[in-house]
């Protein structure tokens, strides 16, 4: 009944909205995935490494235009553990993972916003708040084939300039009649947590004798508990540094031994550990029913659960623009320094004099970071096709989506003013010896406190009509054409307490009880100087003692804090009575397509064009900021704020995508071919709220938050294929693509002028505007030895390369800024060998790719670069019986570490060391 009615909806408006001139139709995904590929390879038998690869081979030759796979060995034996560390082994594809496991994809140089994922043909929500699509929401053993496609055509819905993914699960009717269950326990070691945890996975069919119904059920339960150590930079900031011109031990300084060089400084240098442990359950149910040969029904509906939560404390040096004995290399970039401590500024009185912003001291910060993730995803569908004639059929599709998280917003610092130097080095390993003892309990002060929650939401719900009609007239074939029409709105509401300047300055010892000294593993090898140990605190402990109203008279305001009328439950606390500060988007899209068919000897193309209508509207309500004052104690400003006022922005636009592909048989078992289209991608409606933030400190004012303006980034695209199957299973290919793009949206980091501040205030949002080009180049093989060597029979590899050469203008964009295209390496490959004989089945895959930019503006001034990275993978299986088999997957064998940098190598950000994970297992087959 719910559905009848979401469908009545959705179908209402999207007939309203095709009254309105200049409107537009749309996507026809499911329903040609289906024709063109899931059909075809539902009759191959999957069985093993070789059919899987058999399964995704058959599926890329019988597409229009560009596209690869990935398909499932049988029911519920996905090939990897996880979606996105399957899909990097396909030409083209890269991943971006979350500690340690793969989340998003990266596809011919663009990062996760700028590639479409589908869910069996609809689109589902996600719990980013964006359009990147979360990988890690979904268990691959619900899985049973991942088609990337890299080249557009009309019946694809458009916002996916990089490709369009379309995931889908297992259809009942595609396989045998009766009942059949898959049931698959494993166990998961993490190497750096030491943790053991349990995953669980069981999927029932039923298809009836006459397969004319069909039921698949599944649900997936996985637990990890994993751990990230991090060595840890905050940003390189462009500066004044003040010099002073001695050593530690220096005594008698005065501020004429004190210059000042304009440098890029290092704002901060520690470590950081992350434990974390993830619980995600999925379930999923389709039904398959036929009333007829000519109508064919068919409801999904999808659930998923993610409980991430995550023990994060960091510890680290603070720097402020005032150190002794600064060095510096050519390109005015800190290499090294020493960072005096209170003993120092005894035995030298005379140098904190006037023009040395001394205000706030060095300090070692202790810092817990709030990361819980809390995501829940619901969706449901339903699909119905009609063969109304033997030339005429008609697909009707609608869906709806709903995704909610929920996540503490904290960064709560406690710390120390230390007695002694510090000596830091920087560079691609930076390394720090502490002069105090950090793991000291008793030397420890309060200082700044943000606390807050956020609850995000993301619903959408959507409805498609398709109508093809099959003629052959020399060589045309016949039309496709349809139209569709969805709603989605996001939005984000944040819990904040005003307690940020509460406590801080380092002037308020605390109980050592709250602190616990812990071990610190030895991650960084020859870097760093890791501790041995460090200390923990519980943040709410910690905030519950600054809260008691003894307390409070030692705050930097104690008539303030201490004020009921605005602190009802201390400055600490939540007040859950008082407004939200929200923002929603809502966005309506109607649109139409019309593809065209044609086929003649040996070759055949379709051509056709989509029109997209949009509007959106952003709404929220913040605070309005009045005035920012300088804290007593520190570098900080106090925040003054005013009443929440509502705001509402509107935006529309439309778009004509065109697009065109055609296939030649060059002979029997080799292809070519060519593809031009216009791509589009639409700003994440996350980017376009109305909100606002402030931060930062003295002489680096940062703010940021919505762009209600945004335009979809746009491309124009060419491409190029050659395709030679050997066998069923060996095939050589190689692809040039090129796409011209414009519009391109990204975070830029702008500097202005605005009231509340006397300084220069970095604001960094994202912002249409780069243009340039992405060419490159795929070459790919796939090769089995089966036949004329005997010696290798049962060996097999697989193994692509991609190159990618791209150009951005950036208007404004400084000659020494190093920043490309946001998810872009210029060269990637993946290899995999695997022997498959008789019952056992072995794998080992390598994976690389070069460095690439996170963001320009993502290290304060500077770029935020990943450093190229490589693992290697391995899986092996062994039949007990045909129907019971044992396996073990590794993950990171080599155990590798992530890196990211700024503005060069040189400017250390973070090396992330996630360990090794092991999973073993028992799948059985009834």
């Amino acid at each position: 009944m719910q559905i009848h009615r979401m469908r009545k909806t959705v179908l209402a408006a999207l007939i309203a909205e095709m009254l309105v001139p200049m409107t537009v139709l749309a996507q026809s995904a499911q329903g040609n995935t289906e024709t063109a590929a899931g059909e075809n390879a539902a009759t191959v038998v999957v069985t093993g490494i070789r059919a899987s690869l058999s399964s995704s081979l058959n599926t890329k030759r019988m597409q229009e235009g560009v596209v690869d796979a990935v398909s499932a060995e049988d029911a519920g034996k996905f090939p990897d553990t996880n979606i996105a560390e399957s899909l990097q082994r396909v030409t083209g594809v890269q991943i971006q993972r979350n500690n340690g496991e793969g989340r998003y994809i990266s596809v011919r140089g663009l990062g996760p916003e700028f590639n479409n994922v589908l869910v069996n043909g609809r689109t589902l929500t996600s719990d980013t708040g964006g359009r990147e699509f979360s990988f890690d929401l979904l268990s691959s053993d619900l899985i049973s084939k991942v088609l990337v496609y890299k080249t557009s055509q009309p019946f694809l819905p458009e916002g996916g300039i990089g490709s369009t993914v379309d995931v889908q699960t297992a259809r009942p009717l595609s396989g045998k009649t009766g009942h059949s269950s898959v049931v698959n326990v494993s166990h998961s070691y993490d190497d750096n947590s030491k943790e053991h945890t349990p995953n669980l996975a069981g999927m029932y069919t039923f298809v009836n004798a006459a397969r004319n119904f069909g039921v698949t059920g599944s649900v997936s339960y996985t637990d990890r508990a994993s751990k990230q150590n991090k060595a840890v930079t905050d940003a390189w900031q462009l500066r004044d540094v003040q010099i002073i011109n001695g050593d530690l031990n220096s005594r008698g300084l005065t501020t004429a031994d004190v210059t000042t060089k304009r440098l890029y400084m290092p704002q901060s240098f520690g470590f950081q550990v992350e434990d974390e442990s993830r619980k995600r359950l999925v379930g999923n149910l389709t039904v398959q029913y036929n009333p007829s040969p000519d109508w064919k029904l068919s409801a999904d509906a999808l659930y998923s659960r993610l409980d991430q939560r995550n023990n994060v404390i960091a510890f680290s040096d603070w720097l402020n623009p005032v150190q002794v004995g600064v060095q510096y290399d050519s390109n005015n970039q800190v290499t090294s320094l020493l960072r005096p401590g209170s003993n120092f500024y005894a035995n030298n009185p005379a140098i904190v004099g006037e023009g040395l912003p001394l205000t706030e001291a060095n300090s070692n910060d202790m810092i817990v970071k709030g990361g819980d993730r809390l995501s829940e995803t619901k969706a449901f569908g339903l699909n119905s096709k009609w063969n109304l004639a033997p030339d005429w059929k008609l697909e009707g599709d609608i869906s709806t989506s709903r995704t909610t998280s929920q996540t503490p917003d904290q960064w709560i610092v406690a710390g120390m003013v230390p007695r002694n130097g510090d000596v830091l080095t920087f560079g691609s390993a930076p390394t720090v010896t502490f002069g105090d003892n950090i793991a000291d309990p008793t030397a420890v002060r309060a200082h700044a406190v943000s606390n807050g929650e956020v609850s995000n939401f993301d619903k959408l719900h959507e409805g498609r009509l398709a109508l093809s009609w099959s003629r052959e007239a020399g060589p045309f074939r016949g039309i496709d054409t349809g139209l569709a029409y969805s709603q989605r709105q996001v939005g984000r509401q944040e819990y904040e307490a005003d307690s940020w300047n509460a406590f801080s300055g380092y002037h308020v010892a605390l109980p050592a009880s709250l602190f616990t000294v812990t071990p610190m593993d030895d991650f960084f090898g020859s870097g760093g100087q890791v501790p041995k140990a460090f200390l923990r605190f519980d943040p709410y402990e910690y905030m519950a003692y600054l809260n008691q109203p003894s307390l409070l008279g030692q705050s930097n305001d104690p008539a303030l804090y201490s004020d009921p009328t605005k602190y009802p439950n201390g400055p600490m606390g939540i007040n859950y009575a008082a407004p939200a500060s929200m923002w929603r988007v809502k966005e309506k899209v109607a649109s139409i397509f019309f593809d065209s068919k044609w086929e003649g000897e040996r070759w055949s193309a379709n051509a056709g064009v989509r029109v997209v209508h949009v509007k959106s509207r952003s709404t929220g309500f913040s605070r309005e900021l009045l005035s920012a004052v300088k804290s007593p104690n520190d570098t900080t400003y106090i925040l003054n704020w005013g009443p929440r006022v509502a705001k509402s922005v509107d935006n529309s636009y439309n778009s004509y995508l065109p697009s065109a592909n055609i296939k030649f048989d060059l002979t029997k078992d080799m292809l070519l071919r060519l593809a031009a289209s216009k791509t589009e991608t639409r700003p994440t409606l996350s980017q376009m709220g109305v909100d606002n933030w402030y931060g930062g400190r003295y002489g680096d004012v940062q703010t940021g938050g919505g762009n209600p303006f945004l335009n979809p980034m746009k491309s124009k695209n060419l491409d190029l294929s050659w395709e030679w199957y050997l066998s069923k299973t060996n095939y050589v290919s190689g692809a040039l693509f090129y796409k011209k793009v414009s519009d391109f949206l990204e975070t830029q980091l702008v500097d202005m002028r605005i009231p509340q501040y006397d300084e220069v205030v970095h604001d960094s949002r994202v912002r249409n505007g780069q243009k340039g080009k992405i060419k490159g180049a795929e070459i790919a093989a796939q090769y089995a030895f089966d036949d004329g060597m005997p010696w290798l029979r049962g060996f097999g590899v697989a193994a692509n390369y991609t190159y990618v050469d791209a150009s951005a203008e950036r208007a404004g964009q400084a000659a020494d800024l190093v920043c490309g295209y946001p998810g872009l390496s210029k060269q990637s490959y993946n290899a995999s060998v695997f022997y498959e004989q008789g019952n056992f089945q072995a794998r080992v895959s390598y994976n690389w790719r070069n460095h690439f930019s996170i963001d320009c503006g993502g290290g304060s001034t500077q770029p935020r670069n990943r450093a190229a990275y490589g693992q290697t993978d391995a899986s092996l299986r062994y039949n007990l019986t045909p129907t019971i088999a044992i396996y073990a997957d590794a993950i990171n064998v080599s155990n590798q570490n992530a890196r990211e940098y700024a503005n060069n190598e040189g400017q250390f950000l973070m090396l992330e060391d996630v360990g090794r994970r092991v999973n073993v297992g028992v799948r059985v087959a009834f």
